[in-house]
């Protein structure tokens, strides 16, 4: 089952700790990191995604409020990427983060 959400990120810049380069508008070098509270407490979740930005620019570093399109195949992810969920970007580290603004069923 494939996994599409709208959402909405953010990348830090290259000297906080962000990507040392932009990356092309449909990528997959990043790791979504994802978190949901059950009755155990928080969990958090990587998940391999393919990530596109909505108008085919290039994700570059220190960029604010990029509207991307996010695509997994992983179905424990449908539990993570709801609308107002939060979640990390990681590529070796945190490289940004964003919020899920819709998801695609």
């Amino acid at each position: 089952m494939t996994v599409r959400a709208k959402a909405l990120i953010t990348l830090f810049p290259t000297g906080e700790g962000g990507l040392p380069h932009e990356l092309p508008s449909r990528t997959q070098s990043l790791v979504v990191v994802a978190r949901t509270v059950d009755h155990g407490g928080q969990l958090s979740r990587p998940f391999s995604a393919a990530i596109a930005a909505d108008d085919q620019e290039p994700l570059v570093p220190g960029e604010r409020l990029h509207v991307v399109t996010i695509t997994t195949t992983d179905e424990g992810a449908r539990a993570y990427m709801c609308p107002g969920k939060r979640f990390r970007l990681w590529c070796g580290h945190d490289v940004g983060y964003g919020i899920v603004s819709r998801r695609f069923i």
